[in-house]
């Protein structure tokens, strides 16, 4: 703990009590009943610039869900020991660890709107666009030969394990995502033509219900990945995280959508940009892959898990698809163009 002193001191802050709650993560009771956050960070030097970056931008724009960071004596935003980067923050309390989707909607979609630029798009970007859809649509073409090579492989013995029998009893999903998956691909890859330019925004990079804190107010966590890119990033990240578990109400996230979009709007092309994210099956395929081939030292049931959250995910890829084309007034799949 000598070098959580160290870092503390910087700070002027003389700790009572010091609690361990991850590996990166400190609890901090200062002398006068504060409490803070002491993060140890895992920011690469050439990431720091833009990190600082950020609570400049909140600053500016007056972003009060991202957890502010104290400056230190030195008037620095982090204090170093050693090679290690360390940034103090206010302990927030958060009462809802399952927190409201209608919130984390709301506030996000306020983060991209306010932080929003908008690029022209040049032939030679649309081209490389374009380029990209088509390797990673032979890319889905294969992962679906692969799954039903599986499947065969799996039913031609004569007993199936756990993880085999789950695999074939999921198939069937599965043929749904890659139908729905290959028609937004086109769908996409047509849309490309009308595409003259891109949004990004400030985002956040790792959202997960981890780094979103619910106190007297909402607040995002953890910026140390944050870039500038398409917000439907974010969006994807913490709904595919949010799918991963049985007892999400996948409704109300479906449901909730249009909180954010009345922050930051989302075109129809954006939109089907998020639904082949929320459809992408290769986590699943590359976990029979590696029961195939044992590549893992998971356990059956690890397996068996694993292989439940990633079906979930997916398969709430294909209601979001149908959700969006009803409420968004997207153009169908049976209207999209033929599978090629």
């Amino acid at each position: 703990m000598e070098n959580v002193r160290r870092v503390l001191e910087s700070y002027q802050v003389y700790p009572i009590d010091i609690n361990k709650v991850t590996s990166r993560v400190y609890h901090v009771k200062g002398n006068k009943q504060q409490s803070y956050a002491l993060k140890k960070g895992s920011i690469q030097d050439k990431s720091l610039p833009f990190w600082l970056e950020i609570y400049r931008i909140a600053q500016t724009q007056n972003l009060q869900n991202i957890l502010p960071v104290y400056l230190n004596q030195s008037g620095n935003l982090y204090s170093m020991d050693g090679n290690d980067v360390y940034y103090l923050t206010p302990w927030i309390e958060s009462h809802n660890r399952n927190h409201s989707i209608e919130k984390i909607y709301q506030n996000l979609g306020l983060i991209h709107a306010k932080t929003r630029k908008v690029q022209s798009l040049s032939n030679e970007m649309r081209e490389s666009s374009r380029e990209n859809f088509l390797v990673y649509k032979k890319k889905v073409g294969e992962l679906r030969k692969k799954l039903l090579n599986h499947v065969e492989q799996f039913e031609a013995q004569h007993f199936m394990s756990p993880v085999e029998l789950l695999v074939c009893t999921q198939y069937r999903d599965l043929v749904q995502v890659f139908y729905v998956l290959e028609r937004r691909l086109n769908q996409y890859l047509e849309s490309l033509e009308d595409i003259t330019e891109w949004k990004v925004s400030l985002c956040h990079g790792k959202l997960k219900d981890s780094h979103v804190l619910h106190g007297n107010q909402l607040y995002f966590i953890n910026w140390e990945h944050a870039t500038y890119q398409h917000p439907i990033m974010d969006l994807a990240m913490i709904i595919k995280d949010k799918t991963l578990y049985f007892d999400t109400d996948k409704r109300l996230l479906l449901d909730k959508l249009k909180v954010y979009t009345e922050e930051n709007i989302l075109e129809n092309h954006e939109l089907t940009l998020l639904a082949i994210y929320l459809l992408d099956p290769e986590r699943y395929l590359q976990t029979i892959d590696n029961y195939v081939n044992k590549n893992s030292e998971d356990n059956t049931i690890d397996y068996v898990i694993k292989l439940q959250r990633y079906h979930r995910q997916v398969l709430f890829g294909v209601h979001f698809s149908e959700f969006v084309e009803e409420e968004f007034e997207m153009v169908s799949l049976d209207e999209s163009g033929s599978e090629s």
